[in-house]
C-alpha cells in the first residue's frame, strides 16, 4: 500500500541526515481484535443506532500487518527515547448474523483495512545487551477502506477515506539478534473516531477499540545499533 511505502521510503531518506543517529525499520504481521460498538446510519428511511458485533478476520487476504520507522535519540543524548511514524493495516468486519445488521447491510466491514497513521513517542528499557523492553504512545488519523453496501442498494462506498483521529499505546519486547536485526512481539490498543461518508448522500459514524497482537522483525542502522 502507498502509505506503508511512504513510511519506510521516509525513513530511509533521512537516515543520511545524521550520522550519530540510530534509525530503525520494523515490519509486522500478527492479528487484531475490535470490540462490540455503536454504530449511527444517516441515510432516509434506513438510518439509526444500533450495536454492532466486529471481528477481525486477520488471517484472511488481505492479512494483518504493519511498518514502522522510528528514530533514536542517540545524537541528543537520549539514547532510549525515540519518534516512530507506524502505519497498522488492522481490519474490522461485521457480523451480519445479527438480525439488525443483516436487515440493513449487505455489506458492512473494513477489511482493506482498517488503516492508521501515528506519530508516536518510544522509551526503551534494556534489561541486558540483547533484551529490551519498550512502550509508547501516539496520536494520528484513521483512514479505512469503507465497504458499505445497504439494503436497499441505496448506498454502495467502496473507497479509502480519512475518518477522523485515531490514538494508541504499545508495549512489547526487542530481542536483537545481531548485524543490526531484532526480534520483537507487541501488544498494542488503538482508539479511532470515524465519520464515513456514504454515496448516496449519507453518512455512517462508529467508534473502534481495536486490540493488535504484533510479531515482527527490525533493522537498525546508523548510531551504535549495527554491531
Amino acid at each position: 500500500m502507498r502509505i506503508a511505502a511512504f513510511v519506510v521510503g521516509s525513513f530511509v531518506a533521512l537516515a543520511p541526515v545524521a550520522a550519530q543517529a540510530e534509525f530503525q525499520l520494523s515490519a509486522y504481521g500478527g492479528a487484531n481484535t475490535a470490540n462490540n460498538s455503536d454504530v449511527t446510519l444517516n441515510l432516509g428511511p434506513l438510518s439509526g443506532e444500533f450495536e454492532v458485533d466486529w471481528f477481525g478476520d486477520s488471517f484472511q487476504s488481505p492479512p494483518y500487518y504493519g511498518v514502522r520507522g522510528t528514530w533514536w535519540l542517540e545524537e541528543f543524548d537520549r539514547p532510549n527515547w525515540g519518534v516512530a511514524i507506524d502505519f497498522t493495516h488492522a481490519k474490522g468486519k461485521a457480523d451480519r448474523t445479527d438480525p439488525t445488521v443483516g436487515a440493513r447491510f449487505n455489506r458492512l466491514e473494513f477489511t482493506n483495512g482498517l488503516n492508521s497513521v501515528t506519530l508516536n513517542g518510544l522509551h526503551r528499557m534494556p534489561l541486558n545487551n540483547r533484551v529490551s523492553l519498550y512502550a509508547g504512545a501516539g496520536a494520528g488519523a484513521s483512514i479505512p477502506h469503507v465497504e458499505v453496501e445497504t439494503i436497499p442498494a441505496t448506498a454502495r462506498t467502496f473507497e479509502y477515506q480519512v475518518t477522523g483521529p485515531v490514538v494508541q499505546g504499545l508495549i512489547g519486547v526487542d530481542v536483537k539478534l545481531g548485524h543490526g536485526f531484532s526480534l520483537f512481539g507487541e501488544y498494542k490498543g488503538s482508539y479511532s473516531w470515524n465519520d464515513a461518508d456514504l454515496n448516496g448522500g449519507g453518512s455512517l459514524e462508529t467508534d473502534f477499540l481495536v486490540h493488535h497482537f504484533a510479531l515482527g522483525l527490525s533493522f537498525a542502522f546508523g548510531g551504535a545499533a549495527t554491531p
